[in-house]
């Protein structure tokens, strides 16, 4: 996890259908000159008391608002992203029975760690500009409008397990797992609708399974085909055990991407005897599935 250290890009997108069933939005347009983005999301509260003191409690999301600073603001943004009106002499005007169309705001932020964050904020109506006007008093000082939108859960839910979940907002860092290595060419090409990850786990080894003639000085090598929770990749998960129920000392390690987990023996296999790799069940994926199974991975030493 890394802090935000700034806002780089900033792109809008008009909600097209939000059903149960669909969630489209037309292409997204750009907006130069981005200075800060801020995100307030309002809960109500309920509290039940219970033996004087609280006793349960429930937050509900209400909505949120989203605003957005930047260098300007043109007059043909207004009329599209407002609701306002192009003038016959140029420029917009501004009315009681203007109304903004819904739209979804799409960013890109720094990381300190020299990554970056994309996001989005799914449906919403922005108002007119806070706008200041000052002399200058003997130096310029640049006005900035800002504008902000109320943001409301969509219609659209998500299938979390059986839970439907309605969507609000969704970012992604570049040092997410399973982060898509081309984001920076995709995230502004549309709105990204995401997905629960509901798909378990595989893996492949080093030695096969039912392998012979493996070397006696040989490690074990597990790759799975998705990134992995760290917090899972223990000794407690993956032993080595001979045929006759012998657990055999080895050092783990794991790989960077957290994609694959070796074992290595503390001293030579026996020779002709035969090994099972074990990986408990209760290893899941960095989005939190777990394996559909444990696995046992036979394997025999050479004679």
């Amino acid at each position: 996890m890394s802090s935000i250290v700034g806002v780089e890009k900033l792109y809008y997108a008009k909600l097209l259908t939000d059903t149960a069933g669909a969630l489209t939005f037309d292409t997204p347009v750009y907006l130069p000159g981005v200075q800060k983005i801020g995100f307030k999301p309002k809960y109500n509260k309920a509290i039940q008391y219970g033996e004087n003191k609280i006793w349960d409690q429930v937050n509900t999301f209400d909505s949120a608002d989203v605003s957005v600073q930047r260098a300007d603001l043109t007059s043909a943004e207004r009329a599209d992203l407002l609701g306002q009106t192009i003038a016959a002499l140029g420029g917009v005007f501004n009315s009681s029975e203007d109304i903004a169309p819904y739209v979804a705001t799409l960013y890109k932020a720094n990381l300190a760690n020299g990554g970056f964050r994309y996001g989005v904020f799914y449906k919403g109506k922005y108002g007119p500009p806070d706008e200041d006007y000052a002399g200058k008093e003997g130096k310029t000082d640049f006005q900035s409008p800002s504008i902000t939108a109320t943001y409301q859960a969509c219609i659209h839910t998500i299938d979390v397990g059986g839970d439907a979940k309605s969507l609000i907002e969704y970012h992604v860092d570049t040092t997410d797992a399973n982060c898509p290595s081309d984001i920076d060419d995709t995230w502004f090409a549309s709105v990204a609708v995401p997905t629960a990850d509901t798909v378990a786990p595989t893996l492949t080894s080093v030695p096969a399974n039912n392998a012979t003639n493996v070397l006696a000085t040989a490690a074990v090598v597990i790759t799975f085909n998705k990134a992995m929770d760290l917090t899972t990749l223990t000794a407690g998960n993956f032993k080595l055990v001979s045929a006759a129920g012998a657990l055999i000392a080895c050092t783990l390690t794991v790989n960077t991407l957290n994609t694959i987990v070796t074992l290595t023996p503390g001293s030579s296999l026996s020779a002709g005897i035969v090994y099972f790799a074990i990986v408990s069940e209760d290893v899941r994926s960095a989005s939190g599935v777990n394996l559909a199974a444990a696995s046992s991975i036979k394997f025999t030493v050479a004679s």
